[in-house]
C-alpha cells in the first residue's frame, strides 16, 4: 500500500462522519458490502430497507436531493420506527410517491451531525442477530438527527396510507382525508359533509 492509499483509508466520510473509512467512496464501498451480505443471505436481507433508509438519511446530498425522494426515505423510515419493519419499501408510500405531487421542501441535518452511529459500526457484525441489532441502533440514531422532520415524515405516511385504503376500497368521488389525534386516518364523503 502506497502512501496516499494508507492515507485515504483514515480519511472520515465527509457525510455521515463514520471514522477511517476513505471517504465518500470508502464509505459507499461499505455500503456496497452490506447489500452484498443482504442479497447473499435471507437473514441480513430482512434488515433491507432500514440499511437503505439509514445510509440515505446520513447522505442526502446523494441520495435525497429532491424533495420526492426525501419525502420517500423519511415516510419509509417513519413507517419502520412507528409502524414496524418492511423488507421493501411499504406499497402505501411506493404508491403514494409515484403519483404527482408538490413535496415539503426540508433542510437537510448539518454534514457529521447526522447521527452518532454510522454504517462503520455495523460493518463488522459477525452474525444475522447481530447484524440486526446493529441497524437497528444505526437506523435509530439517523433517525434522531431528523427529529426536527418527524411530523412532516408522519404526516406523508399518513398521506399514503390514507390514498392506499381510498384505492383499495374503490371509493370514488370527492373525499376528505381527516388525521384524528391518534394518528388514524378517517375518510368522509364530501358530498355528506358539505
Amino acid at each position: 500500500m502506497n502512501k496516499n492509499e494508507k492515507n485515504k483509508n483514515t480519511v472520515d466520510c465527509p457525510s455521515c462522519g463514520a471514522p477511517g473509512v476513505g471517504g465518500i467512496d470508502g464509505c459507499l464501498a461499505l455500503f456496497g458490502t452490506l447489500g452484498a451480505r443482504e442479497f447473499s443471505e435471507m437473514d441480513y436481507f430482512k434488515m433491507h430497507r432500514l440499511t437503505v433508509d439509514a445510509y440515505c438519511l446520513q447522505h442526502p446530498e446523494q441520495y435525497m436531493i429532491s424533495s420526492k425522494s426525501a419525502a420517500a426515505h423519511l415516510a419509509a423510515m417513519y413507517w419502520s420506527m412507528e409502524i414496524g419493519i418492511s423488507i421493501h419499501m411499504p406499497d402505501p408510500i411506493k404508491l403514494w410517491v409515484n403519483e404527482p405531487r408538490k413535496y415539503v421542501r426540508i433542510l437537510t441535518p448539518p454534514f457529521r451531525e447526522r447521527g452518532l452511529i454510522t454504517i462503520a459500526n455495523v460493518i463488522g457484525a459477525e452474525n444475522p442477530k447481530d447484524y440486526e441489532m446493529k441497524v437497528w441502533e444505526w437506523a435509530k440514531s439517523a433517525w434522531s438527527a431528523w427529529s426536527n422532520h418527524w411530523e412532516q415524515a408522519r404526516a406523508w405516511a399518513q398521506e399514503a396510507t390514507g390514498e392506499y385504503e381510498i384505492n383499495k376500497s374503490g371509493l370514488s368521488g370527492r373525499h376528505l382525508f381527516l388525521s384524528t389525534a391518534s394518528g388514524a386516518i378517517e375518510v368522509l364523503d364530501a358530498s355528506q359533509v358539505l
